[in-house]
Order: structure tokens, then sequence, then C-alpha cells
């Protein structure tokens, strides 16, 4: 997660009303950002999908690691099967994160590259494959933009989505890969470091790239109490909502397998 600013938008929305959302589409707002959170596919609104895209771009080139993002591999969204974007109260695109998976084996996971040739790589390849069978999801290419008015109530917000994204998909695993600053406010909403597994210096020398996994069965009981209604809230939002028809297995990289 970066701290540039995004000067992307979508059409203008106001915090007393919900963005339009269709049958592939769900969303919740966030009283505490003041920011609605939409929730699609990229095959469901493009537009949105590659203004999230052009924000994580600008955000990650401000801190010189704009590879990160691996634009030219992920435009076409056909190895995200979720987005969350998170819109301010005049429609601008201030944050978001992507999501990958139900994964079917480890090699379809982002963090294998990252700790190749480092140790640990056998306990990553370990912990995903075990954990396949009961659903494995992965979460990439957390921004949030400086421009926004409330930022450290959004990125308390965005730290929040990986339980909403077990709840969509119906997965029972989630992880992430960030540096640790980054993975210890994600920590306040049911996170766990993986500390069997060491960190690496991904992307470069700068960082050290830790692990970090959700569980359904267990993350409200380690979600920090400051957290706990304003996920609570914004589930209660998204009951009911289905996973969009558009999947990660409709490109043959799962077969639903894995979920619980």
């Amino acid at each position: 997660m970066t701290r540039a600013a995004s000067t992307t938008s979508v059409t203008a929305v106001r915090t007393t009303t919900a963005p339009t959302t269709t049958a592939s589409e769900c969303g919740y707002f966030d009283a505490t950002s003041r920011c609605w959170f939409l929730v699609a596919t990229p095959a469901s609104h493009p537009r949105l999908w590659r203004e999230y895209l052009d924000g994580a771009r600008e955000n990650y080139r401000h801190h010189g690691v704009e590879s990160v993002v691996e634009y030219g591999d992920i435009v076409d969204g056909l190895s995200t099967t979720l987005f969350f974007v998170a819109l301010d109260d005049v429609g601008r695109v201030v944050g978001g994160v992507r999501v990958q998976g139900p994964y079917m084996c480890a090699d379809q996971a982002h963090a294998v590259q990252e700790w190749t040739d480092h140790p640990g790589i056998a306990q990553v390849y370990a912990m995903i494959d075990g954990r396949i069978p009961s659903g494995v999801i992965e979460l990439k290419t957390a921004w949030c933009g400086a421009q926004a008015e409330r930022r450290g109530e959004l990125t308390s917000a965005l730290s929040r989505i990986a339980p909403h994204a077990l709840s969509l998909l119906g997965v029972r695993f989630a992880f992430a890969t960030a540096a640790g600053y980054v993975l210890d406010r994600w920590a306040t909403c049911g996170g766990v470091m993986e500390d069997s597994i060491p960190g690496v210096p991904y992307p470069d020398e700068r960082y050290l790239t830790r692990m970090m996994w959700w569980d359904k069965h267990t993350y409200v009981d380690k979600t920090h109490h400051t957290q706990l209604p304003a996920l609570l809230a914004e589930a209660a939002q998204l009951e009911g909502a289905r996973v969009p028809s558009h999947s990660f297995a409709e490109h043959g990289l799962g077969d639903g397998v894995g979920r619980e």
C-alpha cells in the first residue's frame, strides 16, 4: 500500500447516496472514511477497473516500485476475480485492492514468485497447497491515495477487505504479502503474520516482504475492538450478495473447487 494520490475519477456520487450497482456488482458504505466501496469484476466494470489500475500504478511509481503492479500482465483482468474500489464523496477512486483465486495449486499464487530462490519457499508451497481444499484467495495491488480526505480511516477500511472477500467468494483462507508496516495495520482485522516463513527482499532490498493469513473461522475473534463495529456493519450491507458470474475459474485457473 502506498501513499501518493490518485487523480482518477468516476461518475460523481455523494456519500448520502449509494452508487448504482448491477447484478454483477455489490458494495457498502464506510461511515468512518466516508467512502463507498464498490466490489466488481474487471469484465463487469472495465472503466472502473482501468481507473483502479491507473491509480495503483501512479501510487507505486511514487515509491519507485511501479514494476510490482505488473500492469501489462494484469490489465486484461483475467487473473483477477474481484476488485474493491473506494470512491470518495465526489466520485474519485482513492484506493482499492484486487483478489486472485480461489486457487487450485500453489503455483498459481504470486507469493511463490516472491519467495523463489529464497529461504521459506518450501513452506510457502506447503502452506498454500495444504489449505486449498478449504479455499484459498490472494489479495494484491493494495493502495490508498494521499488525497483521500480521511486517509487514516480509509487505510483502516482497506484492511477490512480480506474478511469481506472470504465471505463473497465462499472460501476459508485468504493471504497477502506486503511490507511489515502494512501488515501490522491489516492485523487489526484478523490477519495473522506467518512467522514460520522468513521475509524476503521483495521487490528490492528496501523492503522486507512478509506473509499474512486470514481464516474465516477465526478472524472475528482476532479483530481489534476498534475495527469490529465497522467490519460487522459492512458485512451486514453485503449480506446476501453473490459472487459475480465472471470468475477466476472461467479462464482455466480454477474450477470452483476449494469452496467451503
